[in-house]
């Protein structure tokens, strides 16, 4: 059995072993390559921001100066707010970073958890089918799973999922710490859950956004907007009260939304849309409380902005090698060590 035969086989079978985007102090990936980290010099010159107003100040100001700087033309992608939480034991004590977004006509905001490894966006609560406004049903649902418990006679299937409606609509993002609105992603797909378990819809989470941008935000084709969307979901068991099983393969791909955002300057040639680049003071979140969302410690850079921004500006990237997995692409990448901003130690 080759290397790759049994990566597939081991990612297939444990898909739910997802990095958690909290705990990277930085990270920057495009498509089949990588960037380098920053060097030491650069991580000893940086402070530590042990407060949490003062990094979250810090935040909004790369954000601010980034958009700016897209705004007059003289770079091209997006920089968006992250915010940070830790959630109870009772749902994992899963550190996340998350954007928040807003849909039109709906005052509250949606804190959706961004997810390195699909590029689906799915909001948790169906009552914002009847709450927002200015947006469209379309004749395509959804149905993803993440791993979790499997029934005894059913190894593939799973206690995780969403399924719902795919709608098309305006999706503004907000940032929480200064009651602004910071982008907004137009006309673009997304889900409204009509049945969802999920630990992304946990504590003060609304949702998942995914980053990973082309063919990871399957869909399935459906007779009509008023079609049944439960008949996507095959319940094979039923676990602590909680539906398992599997959904339906998807017959199509839909074009990511944040990729969909950015498509004018790809198409320009400005950017590549694959890119993303995720940072976050992790230093700040020391001492969090759980199940709270804090503002501000982290930022999303999508298009080329994640290859030159204030944190990162590696030039060149490092070619990874890829391979395909079924229908899914996967990134080889040789971690060869952590350094710890702070500390004089580097660990192979």
């Amino acid at each position: 059995v080759s290397q790759q035969q049994r990566a597939c086989k081991l990612i297939n079978t444990r898909s739910n072993m997802k990095l958690s985007s909290a705990l990277a102090t930085l990270i920057a990936f495009q498509r089949h390559g990588h960037s380098i980290w920053a060097s030491a010099e650069d991580h000893a010159q940086r402070r530590l921001l042990l407060n949490q107003a003062d990094a979250a100040k810090r935040v909004d100001d790369v954000v601010n100066i980034a958009m700016a700087s897209v705004d007059a033309g003289d770079s091209h992608g997006v920089a968006l707010p992250l915010n940070y939480v830790v959630l109870s034991g009772n749902e994992g004590s899963e550190q996340q970073l998350a954007v928040a977004l807003r849909l039109p006509g709906v005052e509250r905001v949606q804190h959706v958890m961004i997810d390195t490894g699909s590029s689906s966006l799915a909001f948790c609560d169906k009552s914002l089918i009847d709450e927002a406004v200015d947006i469209t049903k379309t004749d395509y649902a959804q149905c993803n799973t993440y791993s979790g418990d499997s029934c005894p006679d059913d190894p593939s299937s799973d206690n995780i999922f969403y399924v719902g409606q795919v709608f098309k609509g305006n999706i503004t993002a907000y940032n929480t710490n200064t009651d602004k609105d910071i982008a907004s992603m137009d006309e673009v797909y997304f889900v409204i859950s009509s049945k969802v378990q999920s630990y992304f819809c946990d504590g003060p989470l609304n949702g998942i956004i995914g980053v990973a941008y082309s063919a990871l935000n399957g869909a399935n084709k459906i007779p009509s907007p008023d079609f049944n969307i439960f008949n996507l979901w095959n319940q094979s068991c039923e676990i602590d009260n909680k539906s398992v099983g599997t959904c339906s393969t998807s017959s199509t791909n839909l074009p990511a939304p944040l990729e969909q955002t950015l498509k004018e300057d790809v198409e320009s040639g400005h950017i590549s849309a694959e890119a993303f680049g995720l940072y976050c003071d992790y230093a700040a979140t020391i001492g969090s409380k759980v199940d709270t969302i804090v503002p501000s410690l982290g930022v999303f850079f999508g298009g080329n902005m994640a290859l030159n921004n204030t944190f990162y500006n590696s030039g060149t990237p490092q070619v990874a090698e890829g391979f395909n997995c079924g229908s899914m692409y996967w990134y080889l990448l040789n971690l060869t060590s952590i350094r710890v901003p702070g500390l004089n130690i580097t660990q192979n």
